[in-house]
């Protein structure tokens, strides 16, 4: 039954009959006299108000009355709103004392406070409320009191709550605080925030009996905010380790603060013992954060990291990462002593797309110093990669307009090498094609002006390519590569019938540089053998030209089918071929040869010498003045099978494609113009994915027409010669695929087909293999080069997981860089070991820590890196 104000009419009802009139209340003129099922809200209101002293009853008579001493009817009333309640067994009510019991499976709701457990006593004099759970057969309490004040939850063992000042003692309380549990033998409630812990347990663990714990004999804790306590220490398993501090600390908040860092402990053979990561985290604000980090070696090695991320919602995010490292290596006074400084720059910068449709900027930079990772990182996939890009990028649309703008500041290392190439910067302004002779929104019945198109693209750089060592003493003008050049091509299209197009361009195209040269022959170069010398020239430089060209395309299908019996899985084969032929053009027009182009005397060979006054620049040397026509062949092949699966319901036949061969290509060439060596090399591709795409063949090769004479020389005379081949095959395979060959089968047949394989496909796996095989012959000599990549992963057990990598170099007989992770799962903690059993970079780490990240810190780690220095 639900009581909203009313709580007293069952109290009365289960005292006296509902038929018997109750009393009169002569002190307050109120009229008791009625039935108990007739008497108002403000009745029961004003009944509730009172005060019972031990002496009063209800008397037979309706003369008597409740008390009449005005001053203890002053009291404000305690039913200040609507109270539910309710229990499956009992609901007694002691008029005396004032006290409803409820039992089994009780429930009490006042306000936002609700109260559930399977005893309930409400002590309607105090304002209190009492409630326990009970024992089960096997001794476990059970329906134990589950409390709950607006956002504010626990369960207990007991509990005992004032109403009126919201104080509260728990007995063996729960609570949860972010991302930890709070413990309780008892505890004290002050207030909805504030509570006195006495023989406290914080954890990080869901379960009632947690793996592990801190032990706090006394603590204050403020919700939401932290905790304080007195002398604690370790507990794991019920075991109490020699681990213990005379006070603790553990914050709790719903938004990130500032704090200390605590270092991860390792050792190393090159470096020895050593602290990483150590430092300090700063929350700046809402929208950035910073962190302050460092590296302390035995040895006298030291690295810093300055770390920050920021965001700004709908409109950007990004973060920043700088290190310096300082290492030494050996002994010092020794042949092998050695000081290496190395640093690294990472920023990222990602916009967001709703900030703006019209002007976009990123940024992906990753630039160190060529040995940065090879010394410092303690992931093997960064030590073994030697390239690193960057890029910085800016651009901008006008709405209603075909224009754009693009910038860019590119960056591209090899860290074997050290050599470094930078683009600094890039601009470029484009203009999407535009028909100037159409009509605005005409679409249909063209004339052959209206498909006149005009585009414009320009572009400005920047370029250098030097090592390392030589970029901080690079010259501008010496050393980097700088030029300007934008192209107008025009173009149209007629069709002159189904599959043949005939395309005619136009296409004018401007450089300019800063420089040029001069070259000429000096015969005191190469101890008076002579040579040639080139000198710069400084001043800029306009180059343009022209040209014109024309081409005839013919791209037809060619189908082919073959249909199998009925009694045949296989439906039918097609055969897809898809043949081109391109034929163009290119008259001799445009500026003279002779304004770009000069020529120098060599003495040696006495023959003049044709060179551009642009060589080497960005963009060569604006040509368009040679007669040039060529014929492109191309072939292209498709070939697919289509297969019966099952008739539905109604005898329809269902069917199914399978590519057999996705693309087989074939390309070549003919230049009608050359002298000699018309055609141009035959190229061949090929690509399908088959037993449900789960093996992948990639093909390809490169056939010279040509022969070779005996200075290895092509000469024009047909001779075939394979020069290149590469064969590229990857397949995979997991726990799933197995599974779903069992669909559609019942329950036995899929046990029967299950055990027959000896197999549990319950358990998660995945495995991965690729193959790879080149063959270059451009001369006489020939390579080989064979690799093979395995990766995979398997759970044993839902806890236990292994992964590895690993490869095979049959060309250097050698296996590629290897390592294996083993993680268990032990529910609020993890165990994890990783290892590269062998290789330069041999190592292994072996850690266990707590899953949370409150108690990060609260692990053991124990790694030692590479065994073998040398690189």
């Amino acid at each position: 039954m639900k009581l909203q104000q009313k709580l007293f009419i069952l109290f009365i009802g289960a005292i006296i009959p509902l038929n018997i009139y109750a009393f009169i209340d002569t002190a307050n003129d109120r009229d008791y006299s009625q039935p108990v099922t007739n008497w108002s809200n403000e009745d029961i209101s004003h009944l509730f108000s009172q005060k019972l002293t031990e002496n009063d009853t209800i008397l037979e008579t309706v003369s008597d009355t409740l008390v009449t001493d005005s001053a203890k009817i002053e009291e404000k009333p305690f039913i200040e709103t609507a109270i539910e309640y309710n229990a499956d067994d009992s609901v007694i009510f002691s008029l005396i004392g004032q006290k409803v019991f409820l039992t089994n499976n009780a429930f009490v709701k006042y306000g936002e406070t609700e109260l559930k457990a399977y005893y309930i006593e409400l002590d309607l004099a105090n304002k209190e409320a009492f409630a326990y759970g009970i024992q089960d057969s096997t001794g476990q309490f059970i329906h134990t009191p589950e409390f709950k004040d607006g956002a504010e939850e626990f369960t207990c063992k007991e509990l005992k709550y004032n109403f009126k000042t919201g104080k509260a003692w728990v007995n063996e309380v729960i609570t949860e605080q972010e991302s930890g549990y709070v413990h309780s033998e008892i505890t004290k409630r002050m207030d909805e925030n504030t509570f006195f812990l006495k023989n406290g347990k914080y954890t990080t663990c869901d379960h009632e009996h947690p793996h592990f714990y801190v032990r706090m004999t006394k603590a204050k804790m403020i919700k939401d905010d932290k905790i304080v306590s007195g002398p604690l220490h370790m507990v794991l398993e019920d075991v109490p380790l020699p681990i213990g501090l005379p006070f603790g600390f553990f914050p709790f908040s719903n938004s990130y603060s500032s704090g200390i860092l605590l270092p991860s402990y390792g050792e190393e053979k090159r470096r020895g013992f050593n602290l990483r990561g150590g430092g300090y985290y700063w929350a700046i604000n809402d929208y950035v954060d910073m962190a302050i980090k460092g590296d302390i070696f035995a040895n006298g090695s030291w690295g810093g990291y300055l770390e920050s991320k920021y965001k700004k919602r709908y409109r950007y995010s990004g973060g920043i990462q700088t290190e310096y490292h300082f290492n030494k290596y050996g002994d010092k006074g020794l042949d092998d002593y050695s000081e290496v400084t190395d640093f690294a720059v990472r920023w990222t910068h990602t916009q967001d797309a709703k900030a703006n449709p019209y002007r976009t900027f990123s940024a992906s930079v990753n630039f160190s110093t060529s040995q940065n990772d090879r010394n410092n990182s303690q992931s093997i996939d960064k030590i073994v990669n030697n390239q690193k890009q960057s890029s910085i990028s800016y651009s901008k649309k006008w709405p209603g307009s075909p224009f754009s703008l693009n910038g860019s500041l590119r960056h591209s290392q090899n860290s074997r090498d050290t050599t470094i190439a930078l683009t600094l910067p890039s601009m470029s302004l484009n203009m999407t094609q535009i028909y100037p002779f159409r009509k605005k929104g005409k679409s249909s019945d063209l004339k052959w002006y209206d498909n006149i198109g005009v585009s414009y693209s320009s572009k400005m750089e920047n370029r250098v390519n030097i090592k390392e060592k030589e970029l901080m003493s690079s010259s501008l003008t010496k050393d980097w590569k700088n030029g300007y050049q934008h192209t107008i091509p025009v173009t149209t299209n007629f069709k002159l019938a189904k599959d043949l197009t005939l395309s005619p361009t136009l296409n004018y195209q401007g450089v300019a540089y800063t420089k040029s040269i001069s070259k000429s022959w000096d015969d005191t170069m190469n101890e008076g053998e002579g040579g040639v010398l080139t000198d710069t020239i400084q001043g800029f430089n306009y180059a343009h030209n022209y040209s014109t060209s024309a081409s005839l395309s013919l791209s037809p299908k060619i189908y082919g089918m073959y249909e199998f019996k009925e009694s045949s899985k296989i439906k039918a084969i097609r055969h897809v071929m898809t043949p081109s032929v391109s034929v163009s053009y290119t008259p001799e027009i445009g500026v003279s040869r002779s304004k770009y182009y000069k020529t120098y005397r060599n003495e040696s060979t006495d023959k003049d010498i044709e060179y551009s006054i642009f060589d080497g620049s960005l963009y060569g040397t604006p040509t368009g003045a040679m007669e040039a026509g060529s014929i492109s062949l191309g072939l292209d092949n498709n070939v697919e099978a289509k297969m019966r699966i099952a008739n539905d319901s109604t005898g329809t036949e269902e069917f199914k494609k399978v590519k057999i061969i996705e693309s087989l290509k074939f390309s070549t060439s003919y230049n009608m113009f050359a002298d000699s060596l018309n055609w141009s090399n035959i190229r061949m591709s090929g690509r399908t994915k088959i037993f449900n795409k789960k093996l992948g063949i990639n093909i390809g090769s490169t056939i010279d027409p040509y022969k070779l004479n005996a200075r290895d020389i092509k000469i024009d005379e047909f001779g075939p010669r394979l020069t290149n081949a590469s064969i590229d095959v990857d397949f995979g395979l997991s726990a799933n695929d197995f599974k779903s060959k069992s669909k559609g089968k019942d329950e036995e047949e899929e046990k029967e087909w299950r055990d027959s394989r000896y197999v549990n496909f319950d358990i998660p796996w995945s495995f991965s293999i690729d193959y790879g095989w080149t063959y270059s012959k451009p001369k006489r000599t020939s390579t080989v080069n064979q690799n093979m990549g395995v990766t995979g992963n398997f759970s044993l057990t839902p806890k236990w997981k292994f992964s590895f990598s690993s490869g095979y170099d049959f060309s250097e007989s050698e296996v590629t860089a290897t390592q294996f992770t083993i993680t268990r799962d032990l529910h609020c903690w993890q165990m994890s070991f990783n290892a590269i059993p062998f290789g330069t970079y041999q190592s292994y780490n072996f850690r266990i820590n707590v899953e949370s990240s409150i108690l990060q810190d609260l692990k053991y780690e124990k790694k030692e890196a590479w065994q073998d220095a040398s690189f």
